[in-house]
């Protein structure tokens, strides 16, 4: 946060009309910022300013241009992106928003919780089935608290060679430790395995060492988020680390209408006839819903159609439980 004088400043510059004093003052905080090593915050702050934009990202930015990479596949580690998720994109039950809410509020006031003695919840575990809000909800913290979300990629970060995936690991750390950023761990059970499986070899257990180590030590103003659909082969020693756990279930049918609803909100159309297919439904997962309106709205774009109907509705839902009847098989 800004220093109060500064702040001082910009405000009393604002209300006496000042612009030069206000231009001033602006900038002095975005230096004061970029001191903090807050860069990316910097950079914002100092394109709206030149742009006179109210936010400097039009649009979901992704990129990993000066990420770390591994040494033996030569792909960035991680991707930083810029979501444009937000909680009322999120379909879950009240309880689980104040969890996040209480989440966001807690790191918008670090600097007020810091000086009181406390730290805000900087390692959050997020568990349950596949496709239930996991990595919707990180990107609506990250879009909510207007910090970027650096993404660590799965595929990168495990290597081949024996102690490259640890060394990995350090190198996402470290590179976090130059912003605030929300550090999202998709397949964290990936890393994160039980040091006491039979099955697993010796290598496992170096990575959970030094993930342990890493989240033990950083000190960065960063937001440690893990995600994953097999909770229960994560190492006990994980579950210690993290500072708050939020289960993701699958949706109620209630939830599950109401995500039909928001989702294809953008044409017109029965939506209540969702209810008449909650029977077929039963397994869908809040991903499964999403793909439904996708299907429906393809459909209506590729015949210059506004409106969709009761059938359009059925064959989604149909060719759905095809693909659901699937992948059971398949796991």
């Amino acid at each position: 946060m800004a220093r109060a004088d500064l702040l001082k400043k910009l405000f009393s510059s604002f209300k006496q009309n000042d612009t030069d004093s206000f231009m001033r003052a602006a900038n002095d905080i975005i230096e004061d910022e970029r001191k903090k090593n807050h860069t990316i915050l910097a950079d914002d702050l100092k394109m709206i300013i030149n742009n006179g934009s109210n936010y400097p990202r039009q649009s979901m930015t992704t990129y990993s241009v000066g990420a770390p990479k591994d040494n033996g596949k030569e792909v960035a580690l991680f991707e930083i992106m810029y979501p444009e998720k937000y909680l009322t994109d999120l379909v879950v039950s009240d309880e689980k928003i104040q969890q996040i809410e209480q989440i966001i509020k807690e790191f918008t006031n670090w600097d007020v919780l810091f000086s009181n003695g406390v730290f805000p919840t900087r390692r959050v575990l997020f568990y349950g089935p596949p496709g239930c809000g996991k990595t919707l909800a990180s990107q609506a913290i990250a879009a909510e608290i207007g910090i970027p979300m650096l993404y660590v990629r799965f595929d990168a970060l495990i290597s081949s060679y024996l102690g490259e995936t640890a060394s990995n690991i350090r190198k996402v750390f470290d590179y976090a430790r130059n912003d605030s950023f929300v550090i999202f761990f998709d397949e964290f059970d990936a890393i994160g395995r039980s040091r006491n499986d039979q099955f697993e070899h010796g290598e496992i257990k170096r990575v959970v060492n030094t993930f342990l180590q890493q989240i033990d030590n950083f000190k960065g103003r960063s937001l440690v988020i893990a995600a994953t659909n097999f909770e229960q082969s994560l190492d006990y020693a994980i579950w210690r680390r993290f500072d708050e756990t939020i289960r993701f279930d699958m949706p109620t049918d209630e939830e599950r209408e109401a995500i039909f609803k928001l989702k294809i909100k953008r044409f017109n159309g029965p939506d209540h006839v969702i209810r008449e297919f909650m029977v077929n439904m039963a397994k869908f997962s809040h991903a499964d819903m999403e793909q439904i309106c996708q299907t429906i709205m393809k459909q209506c774009i590729l015949e210059g159609r506004k409106i969709y109907s009761k059938k359009d509705i059925e064959y989604a839902v149909n060719k759905q439980v095809r693909i659901v009847s699937l992948r059971k098989t398949q796991y």
